[in-house]
C-alpha cells in the first residue's frame, strides 16, 4: 500500500513540477497546419487535378476531397493526434487553475463553463475523427453529419471557454494576460462564426469554389484557437505550485517574486485584517 501511495505521489509531483503544458496546444496546431499544408502540396503536385468527389465545373477542391483520395491514413492519423492534444490542452488548463498555477476559478459557473468546454471539445474531436474515417467520396451524408458535429462541438467549446474568461477577467481585473486572452477569444469567435455561416451559405450555390475557399480559410483559422490556448497556459510555466499572486504583473506574469498562493481577494483581505489586529 505504501508503495502504491508513493508512486501516486510521485506521479502528482511530476504533474506539479511540469512547466511546459503550453506545448500541448502548440503541438496540436503544428500537426493540424502541417496536415493542411501537406494536403495542399499533394494537390499542387498532382497538377491541380479534379477529384472524383468534386462538383462539375469546380477548380478548388474541398479539404475532404483531397483527403479521401489516396491520403486517408494521413488524414485520420493527423486528426486523431491533433484532437487528442487539443483536448489535453483544455484539461491542463482546468488542472492548472485547480492547482493555483493559473488564476483560480472563484465561482461554480466558471468551473461549469470550463468543464463544458472540455466535454464539447471531446464531442467535436470525435466528429472530426469520424469524418476522416467516413470519407466524402464513399459516405457523403455521414461525412457531412460528422462535419456538423465537429463544427458545432468546437464552436460550443470555444463559446464556453470565452464565457469562462469573461467571468475571470472581471474578478482578476488587474491581470492583463487574462484580458488579452479574452479579447483574442472574442475576435477568434466572431471571425469563426462569420466564416462558418458563409461556408454554409456558399455550399448551396452552383459554383462550389467560393465554399471550398472559405472551408480552407476556416480550417486554418481553427488552428489559431490552439495558439490562444498557448497564451492561456504560458503563465503556468513561470509559476510553481508554491508561487502566489501578489499584484505586480507584466502581461499576467507575477514579477514580484512573492511566495503567496493564487487565491481570491476575500482571503487576502481576511489575512491582512488579521495581521492588522495582531499589530
Amino acid at each position: 500500500m505504501s508503495d502504491e501511495k508513493g508512486a501516486r505521489r510521485s506521479r502528482f509531483s511530476i504533474l506539479e513540477r511540469f512547466r511546459f503544458y503550453w506545448l500541448l496546444p502548440l503541438a496540436s496546431v503544428v500537426v493540424w497546419w502541417a496536415m493542411l499544408i501537406a494536403l495542399m502540396t499533394i494537390w499542387a503536385a498532382s497538377d491541380y487535378r479534379i477529384y472524383p468527389a468534386e462538383d462539375a465545373g469546380s477548380h478548388v477542391p474541398y479539404v475532404s476531397d483531397i483527403a479521401a483520395s489516396g491520403v486517408k491514413p494521413l488524414f485520420i492519423a493527423c486528426d486523431a493526434v491533433q484532437g487528442t492534444l487539443f483536448v489535453l490542452a483544455l484539461m491542463s488548463e482546468r488542472y492548472l487553475r485547480h492547482k493555483g498555477r493559473l488564476e483560480r476559478n472563484r465561482y461554480k459557473a466558471e468551473k461549469i463553463m470550463s468543464t463544458f468546454a472540455i466535454i464539447f471539445a471531446i464531442i467535436g474531436q470525435i466528429g472530426l475523427v469520424l469524418l476522416s474515417i467516413l470519407d466524402t467520396y464513399r459516405h457523403h451524408h455521414a461525412h457531412i453529419i460528422c462535419l456538423g458535429i465537429f463544427v458545432v462541438g468546437i464552436g460550443i467549446a470555444a463559446a464556453c471557454s470565452f464565457c469562462e474568461f469573461a467571468m475571470l477577467r472581471k474578478k482578476y481585473y488587474e491581470v492583463h494576460w487574462l484580458r488579452f486572452s479574452y479579447l483574442l477569444k472574442l475576435g477568434w469567435f466572431i471571425v469563426a462564426i462569420s466564416l462558418a455561416i458563409a461556408f454554409v451559405v456558399l455550399m448551396g450555390i452552383s459554383n462550389p469554389d467560393p465554399g471550398a475557399i472559405v472551408e480552407w480559410t476556416l480550417a486554418y483559422w481553427y488552428g489559431l484557437f490552439g495558439i490562444i490556448l498557448v497564451v492561456d497556459l504560458l503563465p503556468a510555466s513561470k509559476r510553481s505550485q508554491q508561487r502566489e499572486r501578489k499584484g505586480g504583473y507584466i502581461f499576467g506574469f507575477d514579477m514580484t517574486g512573492s511566495s503567496r498562493n493564487l487565491t481570491n481577494d476575500a482571503e487576502v483581505n481576511c489575512r491582512s485584517g488579521t495581521e492588522s489586529l495582531s499589530e
